[in-house]
């Protein structure tokens, strides 16, 4: 399948790597197909691109290499929504603002993606635990 980017041109998707959003991202609630993209090899960094909106993708980071003792509780409800059947199935992406000045850089801890790699499900969920912040700076 192609779809067109502003960021990346016309690309060639694999349709079995489409990630479906059951709840959308905050602000961007109708757009509910994305793709992972890496940003550049041996980088942290991946590309959350949607699919409905070809202007639209969100730098992203595995929140738990910015911080390794991370520990978000997944609620009963998004487990059911994602179909989540196992632990290891759940991968967790921090979304990333990026700053004029890139040292300033930062990650939302307290509303991670919650996504089901197995089924390509995924949520934007906003965790109670107030020890995550909003803006986690990384550097």
């Amino acid at each position: 399948m192609k779809i067109r980017t502003s960021r990346f041109g016309e690309i060639d998707i694999d349709e079995s790597k489409i990630i479906e959003m059951r709840t959308g991202i905050l602000g961007f609630n109708k757009l509910n197909r994305f793709i992972m993209l890496i940003h550049e090899e041996g980088s942290p960094f991946y590309w959350f691109q949607s699919l409905d909106e070809g202007s639209i993708a969100f730098i992203t980071i595995n929140p738990f290499l910015i911080k390794s003792d991370y520990d978000p509780e997944v609620d009963d409800h998004t487990i059911e929504m994602l179909e989540i059947e196992k632990e290891e199935d759940i991968e967790l992406m921090a979304i990333l603002t990026v700053r004029s000045d890139p040292a300033r850089m930062t990650a939302n801890l307290r509303a991670p993606l919650v996504i089901n790699k197995q089924k390509k499900l995924a949520s934007q969920v906003i965790l109670e635990d107030e020890q995550y912040p909003v803006q986690y700076s990384i550097s």
